[in-house]
């Protein structure tokens, strides 16, 4: 048996040792809860495009639900990709724990994106992908089935031989790429369409105006006009309501701006393919989060899109999406 004294000291090691594993399970814990670091790059900080403002948005309710800092960045123009470039760069030196990138050019920005990969720090791409699949998930709209739908709605919008025009508001976006290839799968089987080229309009909603006023004055009889985002949409329809053809032109346009349920309201727009920016910011911060924790985390989340017309615009569910919070 062994000395009283023996036996103390013993339990005195014993319990230092119970006491050092605590005091380490402890901290870990308390490391595992600290605030993550997450900078958000987007394609442009322009406060006239409202599609990022309610982006920007469900990053900021997803950050503080999720206890994270975000910063968030973004190019003056979705055409300054040099921009967003230096931006990653940036981004990539202040190693915050994830990055969220909206991509401005489908196959410049692979390079850098590489780069945050080979850094250690999490990439998820939101809204805008790139020709690579260096990111942990990418949280966008099914750009190619969002395409598909505005081509349809075009196709019951005309009768008998048309032509159809796409404006691009920048040339090598995976969004926008994607859209077009969606309407051209829907729209090039009818033998009553003939599908113009795509005019791109460098990043400028005046642009889209100077440019669908171009294509009207050439010929307006039995035209159609697809714009790919809000800027070109909203160019469009004040370049129809200026020439007063309305009833004569059908446009169909992306996304859920002000300027855009006005025009659609008018009778101008005659459908508009919505997303759900402010879920796609919202997941984006919850996917980083989860990356970042270890969990498990999917490849990729389609946040949907639906078709709006004057006919369900006013319908509740409808209603929610049209009116976001933005600004708020």
């Amino acid at each position: 048996m062994m000395p009283w004294k023996t036996q103390r000291s013993i339990g005195a090691i014993a319990f230092l040792l119970v006491a050092i594993v605590g005091l380490v399970y402890w901290f870990t814990g308390l490391s595992e809860k600290k605030p993550l670091d997450v900078t958000v790059i987007i394609k442009s900080t322009d406060a006239s495009i409202e599609f990022w403002q309610v982006l920007v948005d469900g990053i900021h309710e997803a950050s503080q639900e999720f206890d994270t800092n975000v910063e968030v960045w973004g190019s003056k123009a979705e055409t300054d990709v040099d921009e967003q470039i230096a931006l990653v760069e940036k981004a990539i030196l202040n190693r915050p724990d994830a990055i969220v990138l909206a991509a401005n050019d489908y196959d410049r920005l692979v390079p850098i994106a590489e780069e945050v990969k080979k850094s250690g720090i999490k990439l998820i791409i939101v809204d805008s992908g790139i020709n690579s699949e260096v990111a942990q998930s990418i949280v966008a709209t099914d750009n190619v089935k969002a395409g598909q739908e505005a081509g349809q709605a075009m196709q019951q919008q005309l009768e008998g031989l048309s032509r159809v025009a796409i404006i691009s508001y920048v040339k090598n976006a995976a969004s926008h790429i994607d859209r077009e290839k969606g309407i051209r799968e829907v729209l090039a089987g009818n033998p009553n369409i003939e599908l113009l080229d795509t005019f791109y309009v460098e990043g400028s909603e005046q642009n889209a105006y100077l440019m669908a006023k171009q294509i009207l004055s050439d010929d307006s009889e039995k035209l159609g006009i697809i714009g790919l985002n809000e800027p070109t949409t909203v160019g469009a329809g004040k370049a129809i309501r200026e020439l007063d053809l309305k009833d004569k032109v059908k446009l169909i346009g992306f996304d859920s701006s002000f300027n855009e349920i006005k025009l659609l309201d008018e009778g101008i727009i005659k459908a508009t393919v919505i997303q759900r920016p402010f879920q796609m910011g919202y997941l984006s911060i919850k996917i980083a989060v989860d990356a970042v924790r270890g969990n498990k985390i999917p490849e990729r989340v389609d946040t949907g899109s639906l078709l709006i017309t004057k006919q369900n615009m006013y319908e509740e569910e409808n209603q929610k999406l049209l009116f976001p919070f933005v600004g708020n």
